[in-house]
């Protein structure tokens, strides 16, 4: 193969990846360009990419004209095209350095007129060259006007290389490696121009083009590097596989047909042949994408595999603090570098990495940020998306987590409140008992004080040992048995006052049962009602007995009367004359549910009241 059939099959494989790369390239910024512009660049990098589009589609056009011997009426539009962008590329390049620069540049307005006349030049030249090219106008300028596009092709990055040693910008370490590359880049070119106006060569004239290829390149990978490497690595690997098969495709085809004596003058044979690369080529770009994030960028996972493992790290979470540190280290296993996650406020700004926005209602309600890989491996658009996709999931979960949280406060809220309501109401109920003791207390002093002012005295000294023992329990929900019992004692002596000889008490308690807890005044209820609806209803002698015994996991408590007994049919109803037992069955379903049991029974002339009251060994949630 000769030199010149190698130059022409260089320029046919840039031509066609470059009008690949720049028709996706014009169509993703020129769809965007309101999200993607930013300051100081505005719309000239996509006008940019438009104007590379439309020249390396009309070289590659014109390379196809030429080779299929077409008539020359279709490459006119090709030529005005290719005049038109060779005109406009020199400016643009200028424009893209100074829009780098301009802010920090002296006499901006300067540089804004030297813009502008290299777009006038351009474009007058571009005019020009197509009427000389189409024999419209025909001067003795011709010759000049032709050397025009090197003119300012180095005119241009010379200009671009003065506007960078002037500028007083500040450097960060990328900004540093971008700036060597695009000063490099810009000598070429002088060199270039130099070179082409000097001597002058079918391989000089090509040069520009793979120099406008190369600073392309260099700006998107700085400036853009998810569309970079999407569109220059992962589709590049993907155009050379297909340039390679279909070669060998074409090799193998020439060879049968010298064989074979076989002759392919039909050209749907050819594309049926063709059929199964093309269905295969979707297939086959994911086998490229997956190969490369394996191998080159060092992806550990897939888009699924890695939104599977992000979710079995966040699904677990009890709280916004577990949730935070699962997707933390989720996120750092799967894109393995430093993350951020906060639940709060706004995504931080930075050149560095990438941030996707957690969401609720359209409302921001925190950010991930990932920072820059610390092997310099860089974020692809694959990596952006999948972000933004944990985000969503995240965002969901986030509100999840959220949503039982309140629902587990208002709970406790609720718990907190029933506790103190039946606190209240416990006390309330016992408050309730204490003034029914004292009003039969004080009719039993006053029946004594005319006939027995002695026993009336002693009476009056029992009653203060009542009270004081009120006092003190009275913010007690809880005493020990013997306090209880000597509390009985006190009142029953008060009662024995009032009531003399007709009245018996006996009382028979273990004392190894004294430190076991009841709750206060629970006892006292049931021995004043035997003794009022009991034995003072005795026409002779009343009786009143008094035991506590252990009973299994229970501590039995008995008081006994000789009394009438129960009316028939009764029960503890809020209608029913069972007061004082009323009350003490409520207490004991507020301490104990239904652990607690309060009984009663008549039983050869007796009345018998049980009070079972479980231990503290076999009831561990009762308060001590």
């Amino acid at each position: 193969m000769s030199a010149d059939q190698l130059l022409y099959l260089a320029s046919v494989i840039v031509f066609t990846f470059g009008a690949l790369t720049f028709s996706v390239l014009t169509v993703v910024y020129w769809r965007e360009r309101q999200t993607r512009r930013q300051a100081g660049r505005g719309f000239v990098f996509p006008a940019f990419t438009l104007v590379c589009c439309a020249a390396f589609l009309a070289n590659l056009l014109s390379q196809t004209v030429s080779a299929l011997d077409l008539p020359s009426r279709w490459s006119v539009g090709l030529t005005i095209t290719m005049d038109l962008t060779a005109g406009l590329l020199p400016p643009l390049l200028f424009h893209l350095v100074l829009a780098e620069e301009r802010q920090y540049l002296a006499g901006r307005r300067a540089w804004r007129t030297v813009l502008v006349l290299f777009y006038a030049f351009g474009a007058a030249g571009a005019v020009w060259q197509s009427l000389d090219d189409q024999e419209l106008l025909l001067t003795s300028w011709s010759g000049a006007f032709n050397r025009l596009p090197a003119v300012l092709f180095g005119a241009a990055a010379a200009s671009g290389l003065v506007a960078q040693v002037l500028s007083g910008r500040v450097l960060k370490r990328a900004e540093r490696r971008h700036r060597f590359w695009i000063r490099f880049l810009l000598v070429l070119a002088v060199l270039c121009a130099a070179w082409s106006l000097a001597i002058g060569s079918p391989y000089l004239d090509l040069l520009p083009d793979y120099l406008i290829l190369a600073f392309f390149c260099v700006t998107l990978y700085y400036r853009e590097r998810l569309v970079f490497f999407d569109l220059l690595v992962k589709r590049g690997a993907f155009f050379a596989l297909g340039l390679l098969g279909l070669s060998l495709f074409f090799l193998v085809e020439t060879q049968a047909a010298e064989r074979f004596r076989l002759s392919w003058d039909r050209p749907w044979l050819t594309a049926l042949l063709l059929t199964p690369l093309w269905l295969a080529a979707p297939r086959i770009y994911e086998r490229v994408a997956a190969a490369i994030d394996r191998i080159w960028l060092k992806r550990r996972y897939s888009l699924a595999e890695a939104e599977r493992r992000f979710t079995r790290g966040i699904q677990a979470a009890s709280g916004e603090e577990d949730l935070r540190a699962g997707a933390a280290s989720s996120l750092h296993d799967i894109f393995q570098t430093a993350v951020e996650v906060e639940f709060q406020g706004v995504p931080k700004g930075g050149e560095d990495g990438i941030t996707a926005t957690l969401e609720q209602r359209g409302k921001a309600t925190g950010w991930i940020r990932l920072a820059e890989r610390p092997d310099s491996i860089p974020f692809l658009s694959d990596d952006r998306r999948l972000l933004h996709s944990l985000a969503r999931m995240l965002s969901v979960v986030l509100e999840n987590v959220r949503f039982r949280q309140e629902q587990l406060q208002q709970r406790q809220r609720e718990e907190h409140l029933s506790r103190l309501a039946a606190r209240s109401e416990l006390r309330a109920l016992r408050a309730r008992i204490n003034p029914h003791f004292l009003f039969n207390a004080l009719n039993a002093i006053a029946g004594l004080i005319p006939e027995q002012p002695r026993a009336a005295e002693e009476t009056v000294e029992q009653l203060a040992e009542v009270f004081r023992y009120a006092l003190r329990k009275s913010e007690k929900e809880w005493v020990r048995l013997d306090e209880e019992v000597e509390f009985v004692l006190s009142c029953l002596r008060v009662e024995q006052a009032r009531f003399g000889e007709r009245l018996y008490v006996n009382v028979a308690v273990d004392p190894s049962l004294g430190a076991i807890p009841v709750p206060a005044m629970s006892i006292q209820p049931l021995v004043e009602n035997a003794i009022k609806h009991g034995a003072s209803m005795v026409e002779g002698r009343g009786s009143v007995a008094l035991q506590a015994v252990l009973d299994g996991p229970n501590l039995r408590v008995e008081v006994v009367d000789n009394g009438p007994g129960f009316p028939p049919g009764f029960c503890l109803g809020d209608d029913s004359p069972g007061y004082g037992l009323r009350n003490i069955a409520e207490r004991l379903k507020g301490y104990y549910g239904n652990t607690a049991e309060l009984k009663w029974e008549r039983n050869a002339g007796h009345t018998r009241v049980t009070l079972l009251i479980p231990r503290p060994d076999a009831l561990s949630s009762v308060e001590k």
